[in-house]
């Protein structure tokens, strides 16, 4: 059984050179039946409910999370057992020996995501979940992994993996506490991820960890809310470059 340790993203996630053979297998806990591990978000696998093998061996996670701060405290640890269930199966990698599976936690933990990568040294689990001091952050909550590019996937506002190179990069926070707020714009060039959170645009250019940010006036904020579609934000801002660095400006 595997202990995650805390993603860094400078993890190499790419130690191992393709090889001949695939290192993970997938098996669907009801029927049995093990397939290669492939495809995104249950395409070209099973939906829900599969255990990984790698080198035969199935992967069991000890989770390691502290009971929560209620009336329930007695019964949770019987309930977090090890984990080898994982809903979700999504490489990271050209190599295909990197992938995060989702993990669906009880009481009030909600999904957490793993990542689990082959290393010359062996398997290394690690679980991508930032510290965070938010209010009720214990509280239940559906995390989530969005596809928001060719390439690229978003975990938890927290983090962008990029399939393409196998990279990993932290997206900034205002503060300590995650990103409260909605997935709005990427950039043309794909290096700039905007939110909108209250009455503003919060803007990361990941790669270099700059912020700006653009306020959003109550007009905006109403048309916004009221009459979501594609073209926000796009009907009241642009992207321009900065310094080499693509943000969302107003239109004058």
């Amino acid at each position: 059984m595997y202990q995650a340790a805390l993603f860094d993203i400078n993890v190499n996630l790419n130690e191992l050179p393709n090889s001949k053979q695939p290192i993970f297998s997938e098996r669907h806990l009801k029927s049995k039946e093990q397939k290669w591990v492939g495809g995104l978000f249950g395409s070209d696998q099973f939906e829900e409910w599969n255990e990984v093998l790698y080198h035969n061996t199935v992967i069991r996670i000890d989770p390691q999370v502290a009971s929560p701060d209620n009336s329930e405290s007695s019964a949770y640890p019987s309930r977090e057992r090890s984990q080898y269930d994982f809903y979700d199966v999504t490489y990271i990698n050209p190599t295909k020996t990197s992938f995060i599976a989702r993990i669906s936690g009880p009481y009030s933990i909600g999904n957490r995501f793993y990542l689990i990568t082959a290393q010359k040294l062996g398997l290394k689990v690690y679980s991508i979940d930032r510290p965070t001091v938010i209010e009720g952050d214990r509280q239940c909550e559906n995390r989530d992994m969005l596809k928001i590019g060719p390439n690229l996937l978003m975990v938890d506002h927290d983090y962008i993996f990029n399939q393409g190179t196998g990279k990993a990069y932290e997206i900034t926070r205002p503060g300590k506490d995650r990103i409260r707020g909605e997935f709005a714009a990427l950039s043309p060039d794909e290096q700039t991820i905007a939110f909108t959170t209250d009455h503003q645009l919060y803007q990361c250019h990941y790669p270099s960890g700059k912020v700006h940010v653009e306020p959003i006036d109550d007009p905006q904020l109403s048309k916004m809310v009221n009459h979501k579609t594609k073209e926000w934000p796009y009907n009241y801002f642009s992207w321009i470059t900065v310094d080499g660095k693509m943000f969302l400006h107003p239109i004058l």
